[in-house]
């Protein structure tokens, strides 16, 4: 019988409680993963995800983290270490997206962005590292956003926390590529969540409907399937790439 792709190999997925991540960390676990399940602030969401993960006989456990606060962060890695034996795969999914005009932003907003959505890649990326290195491998997907490759206006600083994801993972792969660490992103166009949502309920949803080859937006699970695909083998060949599911809006 031929396994999953992801047979008993431990994923952590920060910011897995709602949205994107939370799909990521079901195709994760019906890809044959045990899921570390971090969240901030969906703590009934990330619950009741473990115990739909655990339904379909994988091992989970949740934890909080703030992936803005680095000392939380080596906590979590720490944490799941533990609990897990290893972590085999790293999602970085956490991330926030406040809109606010280039010119009104202050350089609290901005901090926090970056902090958020690129940090927090930072901080979990080497902490996880020491322990894939020393196991001779392992992946590590950030979720990044096509504006980060396109920008847009009142988000400079999602946008170029996004555009850093994408550079993370590149120069992740360059350093430790011959040690066995794969490092990808994959940049979503606008996709059904709560976040997405209050782009697609408007006018600007509207415009950008029209503009997409495919017709319609992607759901999460699409965007977690890139995912999956990239922590497994299949994807052995990929190092430092990013995947854009957005539904043909941008084909860089």
């Amino acid at each position: 019988m031929r396994l999953p792709p992801l047979h008993d190999r431990v994923v952590l997925v920060t910011g897995a409680g709602r949205g994107i991540g939370r799909s990521i960390a079901m195709a994760a676990a019906l890809d044959g993963a045990h899921v570390a399940i971090a969240y901030h602030s969906s703590e009934a969401g990330a619950r009741e995800l473990a115990e739909e993960i655990r339904a379909v006989g994988r091992d989970t456990d949740v934890h909080p983290c703030d992936v803005a606060r680095r000392e939380e962060v080596f906590a979590l890695v720490d944490w799941a270490g533990k609990r897990f034996g290893r972590i085999d795969g790293l999602v970085n999914n956490a991330g926030i997206m406040p809109e606010a005009a280039f010119l009104d932003l202050t350089p609290e907003d901005w901090d926090l962005v970056l902090k958020t959505n690129l940090y927090g890649m930072f901080h979990a990326s080497q902490a996880v590292l020491p322990g894939m290195l020393a196991r001779g491998g392992g992946a590590i997907v950030n979720i990044a956003s096509r504006l980060g490759l396109i920008g847009w206006p009142g988000v400079a600083h999602y946008a170029s926390a996004k555009a850093g994801a994408m550079a993370l993972a590149k120069s992740i792969s360059r350093e430790f590529g011959q040690r066995g660490i794969r490092a990808n992103a994959v940049a979503p166009g606008v996709t059904n969540t709560a976040m997405g949502r209050t782009v697609m309920e408007g006018e600007v949803g509207r415009k950008r409907m029209l503009e997409l080859p495919l017709g319609r937006f992607g759901e999460p699970g699409e965007v977690a399937e890139c995912v999956t695909f990239l922590l497994s083998d299949a994807a052995g060949l990929l190092l430092g790439q990013t995947l854009h599911p957005n539904s043909g809006g941008l084909m860089p």
